[in-house]
């Protein structure tokens, strides 16, 4: 299917791509992850349920990470081979580069189906069980930790405060519990205690051990005082409300389930525009991968004897604006601008620009893209370093 030139194109770059993947997403997961441990630690929750979350927030930054990844690898593969006269050698064979961007556009599909997959059912699902997570943490559902010198109220008319926590709250130090009834109240302190769970997912069961119970009855008899060395005490847990089924917005909606919806008459005219500007907006995110090729062999093709890396910058910047560029057009048509005339129209722009980027590399004899760039900023830059070794001659 393809000859020996093909599959070394393609081998050049698989191998800056993953790399660019790897390095994008770590970076945009450890950021995350941050954020994640701090909202956790603040409403009491496991910490293992960072990992979940993390784990339920990848297929979105892969969504993000892989145009970056085409752009990048097929940029500094180009950039090598033709450094290295290897590029030279495979035109002055016979290869065009309208042949060498075959294989290039074969890697586009592949990762255009794969995004396409990505955006339209695993990132839906993973959001929605994302904010399921959420939702479990804020009402407790995870099994929240007893925060340390703070007075919980742990339902069932029940506070409790500890003074040191052990073993990852297994075992709890120093413990007040103080149990509010209709006709009476019972204080406890004890030593140490913990947390066991029964049969009953509806209930709980807090033992304590070596400690004083006050039972402040507010009839005609005395306050009684029962000291123990074992107590146990039943602690009924709040009823677990229930999370919302999936598809409360248009992220959380399957590319079917959105394409469906965007007709849906019940809805009103912002939310069909919301979910109409969505549906636009995965369709374009998805044929971007086909154009990426076109304007990344051009960027990457570089003069050998500067080597200047122009069209890096140049090319990262162009993918940065147009991701820009199309958020701005999604929420344009969500307040009710067309599609095709911002959506796609950006679209068509950034198509164009990549063509003629890519026919003046593979037409025109010589054809160096940002050659005008190049001669500017060696026009700028010419005084500037002429300016400095007057400066350094000075000085020394």
């Amino acid at each position: 299917m393809f000859t020996r030139i093909d599959r070394y194109v393609i081998r050049q770059i698989l191998g800056p791509l993953f790399t660019t993947l790897g390095i994008a997403a770590l970076l945009l997961i450890l950021e995350r992850m941050l954020k994640l441990f701090d909202f956790v630690v603040n409403q009491g929750g496991p910490v293992e349920v960072v990992f979940r979350m993390l784990a339920n927030q990848i297929p979105h930054y892969l969504g993000l990470a892989l145009p970056v990844g085409l752009l990048l690898g097929t940029l500094l593969a180009f950039r090598k081979i033709s450094l290295s006269s290897e590029y030279d050698a495979i035109v002055s064979s016979g290869v065009g580069l309208p042949r060498l961007v075959r294989p290039v556009l074969f890697l586009a599909l592949v990762m255009m189906i794969v995004n396409t997959v990505l955006v339209g059912w695993i990132q839906p699902y993973g959001r929605y069980a994302y904010r399921n997570l959420v939702f479990d943490l804020r009402s407790g559902a995870l099994g929240a930790s007893i925060r340390v010198g703070e007075f919980v109220d742990l339902g069932d008319n029940i506070t409790l405060m500890i003074e040191e926590s052990r073993k990852q709250g297994a075992e709890l130090i120093g413990i007040f519990l103080e149990r509010r009834d209709k006709d009476n109240t019972i204080s406890v302190t004890a030593e140490r205690g913990g947390f066991y769970a029964t049969e009953d997912d509806q209930t709980i069961l807090l033992r304590l051990y070596n400690g004083v119970l006050v039972d402040l009855n507010e009839g005609p008899n005395k306050p009684r005082v029962l000291s123990f060395d074992q107590q146990d005490l039943t602690v009924t847990l709040p009823a677990k409300e229930t999370f919302r089924d999936r598809g409360g917005e248009q992220l959380e909606l399957t590319l079917p389930e959105l394409n469906r919806e965007r007709y849906n008459p019940e809805l009103t005219v912002q939310q069909l525009n919301a979910m109409n500007a969505n549906f636009h907006w995965r369709v374009m995110h998805s044929l971007t991968f086909l154009v990426l090729p076109f304007l990344a062999i051009p960027m990457g093709l570089t003069n050998k004897r500067t080597g200047r890396g122009t069209g890096i910058v140049i090319g990262l910047s162009l993918l940065i604006l147009y991701n820009e560029f199309m958020e701005a057009m999604e929420t344009a048509v969500s307040n009710g601008a067309s599609p095709y005339a911002s959506t796609w129209l950006l679209f068509s722009i950034f198509t164009a620009l990549s063509f003629f980027f890519f026919r003046i590399a593979a037409f025109k004899v010589g054809g160096e893209p940002l050659a005008w760039i190049d001669k500017a900023w060696g026009f700028i830059s010419g005084p500037i370093k002429r300016l400095s070794k007057k400066v350094m001659g000075v000085s020394e």
